[in-house]
């Protein structure tokens, strides 16, 4: 196994932090997935999974989004993040990885945890066609509803930190469910049945509107999975990739 840390530039020429686990430094071009961490977190919380990955012959890369959390290693500040530069960090990262030699962009998966669940189903329905397949980890597709919450009460803040004054704005209005729709390719998800933050109902939800959709129930499974929890999801995401194969 390979390890490397990287930065991306984006257009707007913030860098965005990453790390890879490769299987092997050997010349050949493997299947890919790309993470996306949740809300203020960062790759560091989840980067304990890329072994797992590169052991099963798959590359995994790790990033944080600009301004995705108060320890991210990328540039730009939480109240400076919303829903679509996020989504813009996950398309430059697509953009970016596809072109290493080690990554096989025929190949490339789209793995999000919570918030970066929700907008790595958002990027894989704009770009179908590059995206084979994905995975879901208690996905936050209640984002639309707790913004207009959030709007209509003059709430600028979630879990006590200060949020973009565009955040609210740009999510309340988005019918995720419609948009997910339009990817057809397998999908993944994975929800503990405990998850005060995200009710699991948004994920029952889901894998009724993803054309090609099955739902792992956690049982006991908060939001963030413990120890146990969180190496069975593993097993479970590289059961399901390899069987894309």
């Amino acid at each position: 196994m390979v390890v490397k840390e990287f930065t991306v530039l984006k257009k707007n020429g913030q860098k965005i932090a990453a790390k890879a686990f490769i299987p092997a430094e050997d010349g050949k071009s493997y299947p890919t997935v790309i993470f996306a961490h949740g809300f203020n977190e960062n790759y560091r919380n989840f980067q304990q999974h890329g072994p797992g990955y590169a052991e099963s012959g798959i590359a995994c890369i790790f990033f944080d989004f600009c301004g995705g959390g108060t320890e991210s290693l990328s540039d730009g500040k939480l109240n400076e993040m919303t829903i679509c530069t996020e989504m813009e960090d996950l398309e430059t990262m697509i953009d970016e990885v596809s072109a290493f030699d080690y990554v096989d962009a025929n190949r490339l998966f789209l793995h999000g945890e919570s918030m970066g669940g929700f907008v790595s189903a958002y990027v894989a329905a704009k770009m179908p066609e590059r995206i084979k397949a994905l995975v879901l980890w208690y996905p936050a597709f209640v984002v639309p509803d707790d913004s207009k919450i959030r709007f209509e009460n003059n709430d600028n803040t979630c879990f006590g930190l200060e949020l973009s004054p565009d955040f609210n704005k740009v999510s309340m209005d988005i019918d995720i469910f419609d948009v997910i729709s339009k990817y057809t390719e397998p999908v993944k998800l994975i929800h503990g049945d405990e998850d005060s933050v995200v009710s699991l109902s948004y994920s029952e939800r889901a894998v009724k509107s993803f054309k090609d959709a099955s739902l792992t129930v956690m049982p006991g499974a908060g939001h963030g999975f413990g120890e146990e929890d969180s190496t069975k999801a593993r097993e479970l995401t590289i059961e399901f990739i390899m069987k894309q194969l």
